[in-house]
């Protein structure tokens, strides 16, 4: 019996349509090369000493050379080598520490620095860390707030726990609020670490509306109670502040105390909602 050769011509046809198509397909696109290390940049060391010697002037003759030295340093921290971020972050830390102590209305050197640090990211994080307990500046309340808000830009997630130990405790109001605003820097913070801050927040605050709302004694002898009133003044620095923060974390609208208690009392384990602003 002579065999069927349309089974053959068939494959053969499959075989044929499938190689063509095969050929006809664009070739896979080569890997993309592995950018090239940046360079570090042969002038930065000269330029860091420039600054040093800028800022040791005990008169502060120079500072506004210093101020614009900083600003052209800190220019496009990204395109930087990483060593050269490394540098730019301990001489920006230098200025914060070293030399004669500037008063408050003459620390733009002090400001402009926290700045250049808050654009290094973690680099300049460690830097701030130290400048925002630094004894020297205890009496310069405005300048605290400047770095605490460069602190929050760095969007470091290991500086978190000192922020909300500031907003939720400290006994500056101004430095509880500033804490808060620096915390909503934060773009993309860990879902657990935001809970915590959330969690934390409406806490104290529940703390704060309960001490806030005690009525007075009905004894005309007994003595006025200050805590009332110094948690109504409290309360008035940070409590936009904390709302925002809380909307900023959690996606939900609500600004009342007791409706963010109600919130998070039925949602324990909740995510965040819309897009963090």
């Amino acid at each position: 019996m002579t065999p069927n050769p349309i089974p053959r011509v068939r494959a053969f046809a499959v075989g044929l349509l499938l190689a063509c198509a095969a050929a006809a397909q664009p070739p896979a696109p080569a890997p993309a090369p592995a950018p090239a290390p940046i360079a570090p940049d042969p002038a930065l060391p000269e330029r860091l000493k420039e600054l040093k010697t800028l800022v040791g002037d005990a008169k502060m003759r120079d500072d506004f050379q210093a101020v614009s030295l900083i600003q052209l340093l800190a220019t496009d921290p990204d395109k930087k080598a990483d060593k050269d971020r490394e540098k730019l972050a301990k001489a920006f830390g230098e200025v914060l520490r070293v030399a004669k102590v500037r008063p408050a209305g003459q620390d733009m050197i002090y400001r402009e620095a926290a700045d250049g640090l808050a654009k290094l990211g973690t680099d300049g994080s460690k830097e701030l860390a130290k400048a925002v307990v630094d004894k020297r500046f205890d009496e310069n309340l405005p300048l605290r707030q400047h770095l605490i808000l460069a602190l929050g830009r760095t969007e470091d997630e290991k500086q978190i726990e000192w922020l909300l130990d500031t907003t939720t405790r400290s006994h500056h109001d101004e430095l509880r609020a500033v804490a808060a605003e620096a915390l909503c820097s934060y773009k993309a913070m860990d879902q657990k670490l935001r809970r915590d801050v959330v969690k934390q927040i409406v806490r104290t605050w529940g703390s704060l509306h309960e001490q806030a709302t005690t009525l007075p004694s009905t004894d005309p002898n007994a003595p006025i109670p200050i805590q009332p009133q110094n948690a109504r003044e409290t309360l008035r620095h940070v409590e936009g502040k904390w709302v925002r923060l809380l909307q900023h974390l959690t996606g939900q609208s609500q600004t009342a105390f007791p409706d963010w208690q109600r919130w998070l009392n039925k949602n324990s384990n909740w995510t965040p909602t819309g897009t963090q602003k």
